[in-house]
């Protein structure tokens, strides 16, 4: 049975360490201060086969540079940071001590921290990028922690990271603006300030359903796509009395949808035109 050491006990390193200990595969310790002094660290990296350095990206190369400098033999030990953004060029330094290093990026959100078991990493995909040696064990990882490992080429590691801000970061802001609309302009009996997202939440899910069984093309619907030039209008007027931020984040989406509409073939070149007239009129205006 291998040993894992995971450094850094934040929002992912709790839910890493709870997903790997309910496999059974693996004896795990965790260091929870990234500022452990170097004769602790240096224990429990010489017991340990795998190292999860599980800090913010900021202290990836810091942290790897301080375990460089350990008198320890790092040979055929393997390392991973977890960051999204950067490769496994963060771990260099330890790459040339003798150890096998990969990035192993959970395409997930983890919100906040795990007392229990944590179900995040179930059918999940991990993308991993790195050494053969490495790659291998973080396939075998990740497949017992009921993941999905995919292998990423270094020079596609930002754009990689780009798709997941959108799909979590932005989908977020999205939200934040419909919440927004709710706070500042409509009140409704039965719900509260806070609950107002909830009427939108299965919407959103179907949407997401929809594009996961096809794709976006597809999946899409709505009053662009079906050309409805006055809906969008009154959409447009509407907004211009909240303030020009929701206006021009509402013209800005709306000009992406129409290319995506225009994709679809749903409407035709002169329908597209007239919908980026009118939504080109809100921008010259402001």
């Amino acid at each position: 049975m291998q040993n894992i050491l995971i450094i850094g006990f934040g929002k992912l390193g709790s839910h890493l360490y709870q997903a790997l200990k309910k496999s059974g595969k693996y004896k795990i310790k965790v260091i929870k201060k990234k500022s452990a002094g170097k004769k602790i660290l240096s224990g429990f990296i010489t017991k340990s086969d795998i190292v999860f350095i599980c800090v913010q990206d900021s202290y990836i190369e810091n942290t790897a540079a301080k375990i460089a400098t350990l008198n320890t033999d790092l040979n055929k030990k393997i390392f991973f940071h977890t960051s999204g953004a950067l490769t496994s060029d963060a771990l260099a330094v330890l790459s040339k001590a003798g150890a096998e290093t990969a990035s192993f990026h959970p395409v997930q959100t983890f919100a906040a921290k795990t007392a229990g078991y944590s179900k995040l990493f179930r059918n999940i995909f991990i993308a991993i990028e790195g050494s053969k040696r490495a790659a291998d064990a973080g396939y075998k990882i990740a497949f017992s922690a009921g993941a999905v490992p995919f292998t990423l080429k270094k020079k596609d590691k930002t754009l990689h990271h780009i798709c997941c801000v959108m799909a979590s970061n932005y989908l977020t802001v999205l939200a934040s603006k419909i919440e927004d609309i709710h706070t500042k302009k409509i009140r409704i009996n039965g719900f509260k300030q806070n609950e107002f997202l909830n009427i939108y939440i299965p919407l959103a899910k179907q949407t997401i359903e929809n594009i996961s069984v096809k794709n976006s093309l597809s999946a899409l619907t709505g009053p662009i796509e079906r050309n409805d030039l006055k809906t969008v209008g009154k959409h447009l007027d509407e907004l211009k009395k909240t303030g020009n931020n929701m206006l021009m984040f509402y013209v800005l989406m709306g000009i992406e949808t129409v290319k995506l509409a225009l994709k679809k073939k749903s409407i035709n070149k002169s329908q597209a035109n007239k919908l980026y007239k009118l939504f080109s009129n809100c921008i010259i205006k402001q």
